[in-house]
């Protein structure tokens, strides 16, 4: 009943914003993901715009906030480069505009996740006590609860996502498990994904996904020996990964996705041209947890293309039956990388400010 009420609202939103959209689908096998929020390419010469720009198509259907990039004194710290305006006594940024962006997207069908982590920062949780008091703290912030310093306002994250890539992580387990019994008592569907390097297994998550449930699992297939340029070999290793999802993981269902750079600047290593990831989407997409494609980041995939090229390849035909059946308007089921390749590589720099800020 809650799904179905849910799905009602999101349609709602969608015939009155006259905006034919798909709706977020957390089962899909052709879901495509974005990280946006750090600006990455305004070092390409180009500007990452407003959130809700990317919300206009179908083309994207997650986006990832990145980041809170720090935890300090058990708070987590937010840095969305140039898109806030102030901060509240405390310094947690005011980003209104982000908020209102936030409901436009997911009155639109997307989901909007908030991301920890990043190549840089300092967001260890030690043990289950910090885990658990950290999980209070953003359950207030971005989620379901209540404060007087929320950056986005009323606007409430659908999750969040762990793009740990360094500290000491023993926390993250009691984290996910306090998130989820709020969770389950909300009314409101709530999504934890993750974001590990390539190499298996990732040190840096190995064991919040061993031991804890996740519904999505973007793995950055670049910037490593493991990478997309190695597809075709022994050493590009989606297979490894889908095995760890039938095999190991808590949600047997979880969805693995096929991370990579959006573009040129994206990443040291891994960067690939519509073509070649269209032919690798192919060689993947039959894998049993297949979920779709994430891409660093949503400003630099805009201005390669790869986004576009990817949701037209992955949502394919079914937006076009989809749209077949309903009528016109209310279709419904939608930091920069391092030079230099690395086990752990430096991929997002969320403490990089940049103009505007």
């Amino acid at each position: 009943m809650k799904s179905t009420l849910l799905s009602l609202f999101t349609l709602l939103g969608v015939v009155m914003l006259g905006h034919s959209v798909s709706a977020f689908d957390p089962h899909s096998k052709s879901n495509v993901v974005n990280y946006w929020g750090q600006n990455s390419v305004y070092a390409q010469g180009g500007t990452e715009t407003d959130l809700v720009t990317y919300c206009e198509d179908d083309t994207i259907n997650i986006f990832a906030l990145a980041f809170v990039y720090q935890i300090e004194n058990g708070m987590p710290v937010l840095n969305l480069a140039n898109h806030c305006q102030g901060s509240y006594a405390n310094g947690m940024p005011m980003c209104a505009k982000v908020g209102q962006d936030i409901k436009a997207c997911q009155a639109r069908g997307k989901a909007v996740v908030i991301s920890v982590g990043g190549a840089t920062g300092s967001y260890s949780l030690p043990d289950a006590k910090s885990g658990e008091a950290f999980a209070e703290k953003m359950w207030d912030l971005f989620l379901g609860g209540s404060s007087n310093t929320r950056p986005f306002g009323d606007a409430i994250v659908d999750g969040v996502d762990l793009d740990l890539e360094k500290g000491t992580n023993l926390g993250y387990v009691a984290f996910i498990q306090t998130l989820r019994k709020k969770f389950a008592t909300s009314g409101r569907n709530y999504y934890i994904s993750s974001a590990p390097q390539c190499p298996y297994p990732d040190q840096a998550t190995k064991l919040a996904l061993d031991n804890a449930w996740f519904d999505f699992v973007w793995v950055q297939f670049y910037n490593n020996y493991c990478g997309v340029q190695s597809y075709g070999t022994s050493n590009f290793n989606f297979n490894t990964w889908n095995n760890w999802a039938t095999t190991v993981s808590l949600n047997k269902n979880v969805r693995v996705f096929l991370g990579v750079p959006g573009g040129p600047g994206g990443a040291g290593s891994g960067i690939v041209n519509a073509s070649t990831l269209k032919n690798i989407l192919k060689g993947i997409k039959s894998y049993s947890n297949f979920g779709g494609v994430m891409m660093w980041d949503a400003g630099i995939a805009r201005r390669s293309g790869l986004a576009v090229a990817a949701a037209k390849y992955l949502h394919g035909s079914s937006n076009s039956k989809r749209n077949e059946m309903l009528t016109p308007g209310t279709s419904q089921p939608a930091i920069e990388a391092s030079d230099a390749p690395s086990t752990r590589a430096i991929r997002r720099r969320p403490s990089r400010l940049l103009p505007g800020y």
